[in-house]
């Protein structure tokens, strides 16, 4: 009986261990989870950038922000809230967000990103091609191990 316990632990694990890192969208009316490949199947955007996180320029895509929250259903919010693994979060308009031409980040320099490097998710603002946007009152919406999105 230890045995088949253990077994069954050991294939528990390991499809834990790859299973595909999920966002869970929300709103008051429900939730939506979309897991990496369901995210790259939207169209992506690619941003290239220096960030205050790395030397010299990164190569960041993923779907648009917008794209992402209208899955979930835009209309009618006000507020957006992003949340990390670690329960970090940040709010902000709904109207002034979509306005920083954000993208949800699935990989960098075409690798998918570990949570040990700041994924799998990661909210990323064009800063290079828009410099107004490199100043902290924007940097705190780069949200990196980005879990969960939340729209009231």
């Amino acid at each position: 009986m230890t045995r088949v316990l253990l077994l069954l632990l050991f294939v528990v694990l390991t499809a834990q261990a790859h299973a595909e890192p999920a966002i869970t969208l929300s709103d008051a009316s429900g939730s939506l989870t979309l897991v990496r490949s369901e995210l790259e199947a939207f169209p992506q955007t690619v941003i290239e950038t220096e960030t205050p996180y790395f030397e010299g320029k990164v190569t960041f895509s993923g779907p648009s922000l917008r794209r992402v929250l209208e899955a979930l259903g835009i209309e009618g919010h006000q507020d957006v809230t992003f949340r990390a693994l670690n329960d970090y979060s940040v709010s902000g308009s709904v109207t002034s967000v979509l306005d920083l031409d954000a993208i949800v980040a699935t990989r960098r320099n075409g690798a998918a990103m570990p949570v040990r490097q700041r994924g799998p998710f990661w909210i990323i603002l064009p800063l290079t091609e828009r410099p107004e946007l490199d100043d902290p009152q924007y940097h705190r919406y780069m949200v990196w191990q980005l879990a969960a999105i939340e729209l009231k």
